[in-house]
């Protein structure tokens, strides 16, 4: 019988590799030096690490080893996006919550971006100016709104705004599928990022405000019926039954750091 339950082994391994950082070089020991010093057999080790790469903390590499994953602003935004799609949350609820949010990220953004995370921001939105379809835009466009989280340095706000990241990013669909809403708000990003380049936290705030109330005054019935069928109708009408929305927001932030600090 192994000394330790899969569950023991799973909260030992986590501690020890995971949160205190024990492997500097991002990889674990070997399945052999780890069998051998918790005194289990491999195949029950295997158990073990499959477990924690399902819960998003380490990833398995064919041939080279198993690394421990850091942490990443999407890792909350699957359970966030099934628990809300199946509640009663509107474009007004959510919209509601971003107000509150990132209004916060973006005066923190303007008192506290680095020369990279601007860098990044006008990458973003130079490929959303540029975009010529919906979904592309629509990619740049969440890029964007995720990078002022990051560019606050505060690990608790960027996991705050990427397990709503999901949702905004199906919204964002619906304000950009909209030729009104459209209009209106795409001149905005250009004047967040010019009062975030300037580290002008009332402009900042002032800008995204307007923004993100714009919803309100063009979305007429959308507003208030539930989130999920506004994005499903979008998504059916946009792109068909065949997309993925997760795969499709992993797709869009590839190219962007968003890897919380640690």
């Amino acid at each position: 019988m192994p000394a330790y339950s899969q569950d023991e082994l799973a909260s030992e391994l986590t501690n020890k590799y995971i949160l205190n950082d024990q492997s500097s070089s991002g990889m674990m020991p070997s399945a052999r030096i780890l069998a051998e010093k918790y005194g289990v057999s491999r195949l029950f080790l295997r158990e073990v690490l499959a477990g924690l790469q399902r819960q998003g903390l380490v990833k398995a590499v064919p041939g080279r080893g198993v690394f421990v994953r850091k942490p990443h602003m999407l890792d909350t935004a699957k359970n966030v996006h099934t628990t809300l799609r199946q509640s009663a949350a509107t474009a007004r609820h959510l919209i509601e919550a971003r107000i509150n949010i990132e209004e916060q990220t973006v005066r923190l953004a303007a008192l506290r971006a680095t020369d990279e995370d601007i860098a990044q921001l006008e990458v973003a939105l130079k490929s959303f100016d540029d975009a010529t379809e919906l979904l592309a835009r629509a990619k740049s466009d969440i890029a964007f709104h995720s990078l002022i989280a990051k560019a606050t340095q505060n690990p608790v706000l960027q996991v705050v705004f990427g397990s709503i990241t999901t949702l905004t990013f199906e919204i964002m669909l619906r304000s950009l599928a909209d030729a009104k809403t459209m209009a209106q708000g795409a001149p905005l990003h250009h004047s967040i990022l010019q009062a975030i380049k300037a580290k002008d936290p009332d402009k900042a705030v002032a800008a995204m405000c307007k923004h993100l109330h714009i919803a309100e005054d063009t979305y007429e019935s959308d507003f208030d019926i539930p989130l999920s069928d506004v994005a499903d109708r979008v998504i059916k009408q946009s792109f068909g039954a065949s997309i993925s929305i997760h795969e499709v927001l992993d797709a869009a932030l590839k190219d962007y750091s968003m890897d919380i600090l640690r």
